[in-house]
């Protein structure tokens, strides 16, 4: 499963993007990226998780990531909070199970 994390400018996201590698199975990927970078990338992942801070930007994202059938979500506040690489890694498994 290849998981991209869409954030502000990338600082936060880091560190969970290496959380979640932790928590990953060895040929999963995860890679995080400002949103402004995501129209060039997305087709390159299964999954897009959004950053708690830039859910006002989830409708564009949908309207991105919905006709390439690419299932997306904003990470959960707590997990994010908390940097929970397991808790934001199963969210991400939830979405692409449920594509």
């Amino acid at each position: 499963m290849k998981v991209l994390l869409v954030c502000a400018a990338g600082m936060s996201t880091s560190l969970l993007t290496n959380n979640m590698k932790k928590n990953a199975d060895p040929d999963d990927v995860v890679d995080a990226v400002p949103v402004g970078e995501l129209e060039s990338v997305i087709d390159k992942y299964d999954v897009i998780l959004l950053g708690p801070q830039i859910r006002f930007k989830e409708k564009d994202v949908k309207k991105l990531a919905e006709p390439k059938g690419i299932p997306s979500g904003v990470i959960d506040m707590r997990a994010y909070g908390m940097m929970d690489g397991k808790a934001a890694m199963d969210q991400a498994r939830k979405l692409v199970a449920g594509k």
